[in-house]
């Protein structure tokens, strides 16, 4: 496939096709595909269609063009292209700013530039090594609340606990508070990220901006979850430039950020330093719980990959009950695989939405400007002939050693975390908070679905959550006493 080229006028490309050329689903008439689209398996339809039609094909949402895109080549190409070729899709903005959500997300060209600088001065790999001791004491209390309450004989919610352990870590890195969500049920940060999300994947899923005219009484509701979660990081704000030392290094993401917004050479407001530190709790909750329930789900499903797993982890940890020591975490190879192999059968950002700025040619097809391209981020994840049993959780098959030598690199052919320069400024943390639980979970407890529960569904929450995670844990016997 060939790279996007990205020039000011049609007579200086070389194409094949136009856009009208593509295949394309039968739509309905006036609103064309768009109602097929709506829904919060958007994303299993876009899958179905790649299956129909093949890697690149378009749509018709009321008489605009939309093209899908999934072959490697060709998504590779488009996300190294941003932000000069293509910007995200302005309805997306849109949305995401009706609900006050924004910072580097939705921030394009110097504004981008700006603000990616911001974020990463607080999300770099000394900063989270630095609160990696805070992330052990955090995992160890996740793993006393599952301990008690099983031999208290009490249910574990694996939704509600993994959503509240990923709050906990995020404002502990991000704001420097401790707030505990963990051990308080109905914690009123977490309710608000939870009500703000589930908007988020109504509006970006619904056919027509229904909020714009009439507001339902769950988008009041999110309206003022959004307000309260940005007055609760306004006082996060206030409180850390109130105590913070400006003799040392920064040791929180929020520390980072203040420090590199007020040097006077920076250009970063106020405004800017309030919409990246929201952005970070909201998006930091979700992505990592969801990565976390759907690998423990697909592990319990898979006893042979949750025995070669623990096989592993035992021989990490050795009487500990999680990782105590940072270079730990390297080492977890199979880890490593169990979570590749989750995001491409679950990845809980299915799909990127961009616009070309100008005229261009992706894989020899004519793109005018302005055009709307969703990108797959499964890639070729779901292509039989390049992942062999693509159906099945195979963890092996992303670890060197056990794939024929004639086989590339699958993380070449999928981009859970996106790609090129706008690729997910929160990867490293979230790796690191995902081998910290997950490890913690199969070192002290086994795992079984819960009898009779049905399979969960893929809900499109904004990023793809599962309904609920039907595991059942039970204390591990271990014939030793565990090492704090």
């Amino acid at each position: 496939m060939n790279d996007t080229l990205a020039v000011d006028a049609p007579s200086a490309l070389r194409y094949a096709r136009t856009i009208a050329d593509l295949p394309s689903p039968k739509g309905h008439p006036f609103v064309g595909n768009a109602l097929q689209l709506a829904g919060r398996q958007m994303h299993q339809k876009f899958t179905g269609w790649v299956r129909e039609y093949g890697p690149m094909f378009r749509l018709d949402v009321l008489g605009h063009p939309v093209v899908i895109v999934s072959d490697a080549a060709t998504v590779h190409a488009l996300l190294r292209d941003r932000p000069e070729g293509f910007r995200r899709a302005g309805g997306l903005k849109q949305v995401m700013s009706e609900l006050n959500i924004g910072g580097v997300f939705i921030a394009e060209g110097e504004a981008w530039r700006k603000q990616r600088k911001l974020v990463m001065s607080g999300l770099n790999v000394e900063v989270i090594r630095h609160f990696f001791p805070t992330m052990a004491a955090m995992t160890q209390g996740l793993h006393d609340r599952w301990t008690t309450r099983l031999a208290q004989g009490q249910p574990i919610d694996l939704k509600r606990d993994l959503k509240a352990m990923a709050l906990d870590i995020i404002v502990g890195l991000a704001m420097g508070h401790r707030i505990d969500a963990v051990n308080h049920d109905g914690d009123p940060l977490q309710k608000d990220i939870d009500r703000l999300f589930d908007r988020l994947g109504q509006r970006t899923t619904a056919a027509f901006p229904y909020w714009r005219h009439v507001k339902l009484p769950a988008d009041r509701a999110a309206e003022r979850a959004s307000a309260e979660i940005e007055t609760k990081v306004v006082a996060f704000i206030r409180d850390t430039r109130e105590r913070m030392d400006r003799e040392r290094k920064p040791s929180t993401m929020l520390e980072a950020m203040i420090v590199a917004a007020e040097d006077p050479d920076s250009g970063f407001t106020d405004e800017e330093l309030v919409s990246n530190a929201i952005l970070s709790v909201v998006g930091g909750e979700d992505t990592t719980a969801n990565s976390i329930g759907w690998m423990v789900y697909l592990l319990a499903r898979h006893p042979e990959a949750a025995a070669a797993l623990r096989a592993e982890v035992d021989a990490v940890l050795g009487d500990a009950t999680l990782p105590r020591e940072w270079e730990q975490l390297k080492l977890f190879t199979y880890l490593d695989a169990a979570h590749s192999e989750t995001q491409r059968l679950r990845t809980v950002a299915p799909y990127i939405g961009l616009t070309s700025n100008a005229d261009c040619v992706v894989a020899d097809t004519f793109i005018p400007k302005n055009t709307a391209v969703i990108v797959a981020t499964a890639g070729e994840g779901f292509d039989d002939t390049l992942f062999p049993e693509a159906a099945a959780f195979r963890p092996e098959r992303w670890i060197a050693e056990h794939r024929p030598k004639r086989e590339e690199d699958p993380a070449r052919r999928v981009f859970p975390f996106g790609g090129g320069s706008r690729l997910c400024p929160g990867r490293f943390l979230a790796l690191t908070e995902i081998k910290m639980v997950v490890a913690m979970i199969v070192r002290n407890f086994d795992l079984t679905l819960e009898p009779g529960a049905p399979e969960p569904t893929e809900l499109l929450n904004f990023f793809m959550a599962p309904s609920a995670v039907p595991v059942r844990l039970a204390p591990r016997a271990l014939n030793r006493e565990a090492s704090r």
